[in-house]
């Protein structure tokens, strides 16, 4: 289970995603570490990690690799 309490609710931002002709909102909950957790409308979707240049290192999600993709160049514009 992934755990919640790490990430911080005020620091969230959100990036629109493209799911399958569908495009929401999702919400991205930062912790101090470089771990996002990912929110869509109510639901946890996942957990990506990042190193300090930006790259991603892991993903602990169930999202197609054009979503995440989305996702990954979201994370990397709202901190360049």
């Amino acid at each position: 289970m992934i755990q919640r309490s790490a990430f911080h609710p005020e620091r969230q931002f959100h990036i629109l995603i493209n799911f399958n002709n569908d495009e929401r909102s999702v919400a991205v909950l930062p912790d101090e570490k470089g771990k996002f957790l990912v929110v869509d409308q109510g639901e946890v979707l996942g957990q990506v990690a990042f190193d300090k240049q930006l790259n991603c290192v892991s993903s602990q999600c169930e999202l197609d690799a054009a979503i995440l993709a989305q996702l990954n160049k979201g994370i990397k514009n709202h901190y360049s």
